[in-house]
């Protein structure tokens, strides 16, 4: 999307530090937990992210409720975290749906 966001489907504990490795500095990560049974759980998420060096935060929501507050703790984290960000859903479209909401409402 940017040079500071990338937006990209499903990630697993085992990507994280090729993700270091290629330059991300955080992750966050905007599937609710169970959606899926092989989606690994957001504590794994940050276990694996605190292991490779990289900031994580964990945004649950489904596109039925996406709401405003959803939308301003992203830009929020967006702004604090450190760059360039990783944001991730099951296949990016509501990671990308979340970007362009703030995006929109002036936020970032």
């Amino acid at each position: 999307m940017t040079d500071n966001l990338t937006i990209y489907k499903q990630i697993y504990p085992i990507q994280c530090s090729k993700l270091a490795e290629l330059g991300y500095r955080s992750v966050i990560n905007v599937r609710p937990d169970d959606e899926h049974i092989t989606q690994p759980s957001s504590q794994d998420l940050a276990t694996a992210t605190e292991q490779a060096n990289l900031a994580y935060h964990h945004i649950p929501f489904d596109d039925e409720r996406l709401s405003q507050v959803t939308v301003e703790q992203f830009a929020s984290f967006y702004h604090d975290f450190p760059k360039p960000i990783l944001m991730f859903c099951g296949t990016g479209v509501r990671a990308k749906l979340l970007y362009q909401s703030a995006l929109m409402q002036g936020l970032l």
